[in-house]
């Protein structure tokens, strides 16, 4: 059975993360957005939330997604070196999901 993924990104899915997720159809959305409740909509048609976002729309998110799953993906940053002499350059590996359980956001004032 597919499932549908809700994935909050301004990048592509990679075919790696997307085969790790199984039978899925992917939904994009790729905007900047003031709070994860613009998007309730998109969640609530969604079985899966796959999000790369700040900690405080992470929380929203979550909250919102009533617990179907809202994971992220792991990266392992790996240095490629440069053959020629020029400048290394970085690339991310993907190394998995993870789900998002639980978020508690605890401030307090800071006087330095």
């Amino acid at each position: 059975m597919t499932k549908k993924v809700l994935w909050f990104s301004r990048h592509e899915m990679t075919e790696e993360q997307k085969n790790a997720l199984g039978d899925v159809e992917i939904l994009q959305v790729n905007r900047t957005i003031n709070s994860a409740y613009e998007l309730k909509e998109e969640i609530d048609s969604c079985d899966i939330i796959a999000i790369v976002a700040p900690i405080n729309l992470q929380k929203q998110f979550l909250d919102l997604a009533n617990g179907k799953p809202v994971i992220f993906a792991v990266n392992q940053r790996v240095l490629v070196q440069n053959e020629n002499g020029g400048e290394d350059k970085v690339e991310f590996k993907f190394n998995g999901w993870k789900r998002l359980v639980k978020i508690d956001i605890i401030t307090e004032d800071f006087k330095g």
